[in-house]
């Protein structure tokens, strides 16, 4: 089966990262995700490529849960200095003051000099945020526009690392003429939940009901002592689950066609990318793109 493709201006990678659902010592509860609007991924002539992630918190004030020290965003390990430019961070809506450079608040990591505490290379963003209430838009430009694809993610914070996620991001890769594909397959997902029912007494209260009456002599009623009654209460549990799943690629095979010195994609559809990156920003969560 042959194709033919347009270049993928926007190929398929994570468009929002959640490391809330993380499970370690301390979960570090922040979701991050790509702000389509206020993005240029693909820039005209003469205008410089852009990229903002917003930054959530949604964690609760509890110790399992960290504030974020500060995150990594892996960017291509190829782009220089002179080609980063117009760094913006904004937190809870106020822009903050940032240095671009060594030892400033916003530093370019190399994989021979990565970020101390993770190990990850990139653009490393060195601005605390609250675990329950934190709200961040982080935006920078390229002069050099770069292809798209999945970038690694890094946070730190309450002496804990979460790494692994990918969010779209500039990448190194060649991707002239590929042809991206999502693959679909229906699955059930069952868990088993056990309830055990439980009871909590609670703190008994005496009342005395009339005047005390003394009588000479031993005249009590011999109950053993102690006196027993029972409570039947009829319940209702509710069980939230949330189902998902992890897609793992496998390794890549390919099916040999036809081939020729002529042009055998005529029946071939391009693919259309406009329509993808709209599709996309359709599904965005409003919660991410505040």
């Amino acid at each position: 089966m042959s194709c033919s493709c347009n270049q993928a201006k926007i190929p398929v990678c994570n468009l929002e990262i959640d490391y809330s659902t993380v499970q370690r010592e301390r979960i570090l509860p922040f979701q991050i995700s790509l702000n389509l609007n206020e993005s240029t991924l693909v820039p005209s002539v003469g205008e410089n490529q852009r990229f903002c992630y917003d930054v959530v918190a949604v964690g609760e004030d509890t110790s399992l849960y960290a504030d974020l020290s500060h995150l990594v965003l892996g960017i291509c390990d190829q782009i220089p200095v002179e080609e980063i430019a117009n760094i913006t961070v904004t937190i809870n809506g106020v822009d903050q003051d940032v240095i671009f450079g060594e030892g400033g608040n916003v530093e370019l990591r190399t994989a021979n000099n990565p970020d101390p505490p993770t190990g990850c290379p990139g653009l490393k963003f060195d601005f605390p945020l609250d675990k329950v209430n934190g709200n961040m838009r982080i935006c920078f430009e390229l002069t050099v526009a770069r292809e798209i694809a999945g970038m690694d993610v890094c946070l730190f914070g309450g002496n804990t690392t979460a790494e692994g996620l990918t969010i779209c991001g500039p990448s190194c890769e060649k991707q002239s003429g590929s042809c991206p594909v999502i693959g679909y397959q229906r699955s059930t997902v069952c868990v088993p939940v056990t309830v055990t029912p439980f009871a909590h007494v609670g703190t008994p209260i005496t009342s005395c009901c009339g005047e005390p009456v003394v009588t000479a002599g031993d005249i009590c009623q011999r109950n053993g002592g102690v006196c027993r009654f029972t409570i039947k209460q009829q319940i209702c549990v509710a069980v939230p689950v949330e189902f998902g799943a992890r897609a793992v690629t496998g390794m890549p095979s390919v099916q040999c066609g036809e081939v020729s010195n002529t042009n055998i994609c005529t029946d071939c559809t391009p693919v259309d990318t406009a329509a993808q990156v709209k599709k996309a920003t359709s599904k965005t969560p409003s919660k991410f793109l505040k």
